[in-house]
């Protein structure tokens, strides 16, 4: 693993690498309480890397450390994109996270596919979710989800036929309940994409 920084806008933004070559890369954001080594704790950048999967985790602008300088964490997404050259990653977003991933794909659509991990904010773009059918996206919610309701998946679902739910764990951010099958569930999703 390798810590480093983009800059993106004159803003000093820093990513853990997994350090797998490829061009086209896994994008893992984070919930508004984490930041990127929250894919460090829970072993997924690890689990990426035996797997083969290029990948990088992300602080947000004034998260972790990264500088602040973004309003719309969607238009941080497309200027990272941009600056990192990044050929139509897939895009891991939980929480706030996963509402910044899912409005870039809407406006932007240049994605290989989405992981929504409890993603918040959804009724909010249902009217534009059909735009997301050919996307594959992978929606993974705890059981008992607190935070962002099993319906925000339902309108996804309901809306997109390249969209499939997985329930790990229970809680809002069910990646900590059982680390180990959202990270093997992760990998089976994206490994596809990559190739």
């Amino acid at each position: 693993m390798s810590e480093r920084y983009f800059e993106i806008r004159g803003k000093k933004i820093r990513y853990i690498d997994n350090n797998v070559k490829g061009n086209r890369k896994l994008i893992l954001f984070h919930g508004a309480r984490f930041n990127a080594n929250t894919w460090l704790t829970t072993g997924t950048l690890q689990y990426l890397e035996t797997e083969g999967i290029p990948s990088l985790a992300v602080d947000f602008p004034g998260y972790g450390k990264s500088e602040t300088g973004w309003d719309d964490l969607a238009e941080f997404i497309k200027d990272l994109i941009a600056e990192s050259e990044l050929e139509t990653p897939v895009l891991l977003g939980p929480s706030m996270g996963g509402n910044a991933v899912l409005r870039y794909a809407l406006r932007y659509d240049r994605v290989s596919g989405l992981v929504l991990v409890g993603a918040v904010g959804v009724k909010e773009v249902e009217k534009d979710i059909k735009k997301l059918s050919n996307t594959p996206t992978l929606l993974v919610w705890g059981a008992k989800d607190n935070v962002s309701s099993i319906e925000n998946a339902k309108v996804i679902l309901n809306n997109s036929k390249a969209a499939k739910l997985e329930i790990i764990g229970s809680q809002h951010a069910c990646y900590l309940d059982d680390p180990e099958r959202f990270n093997q569930t992760v990998s089976s999703f994206v490994k596809h994409l990559l190739q």
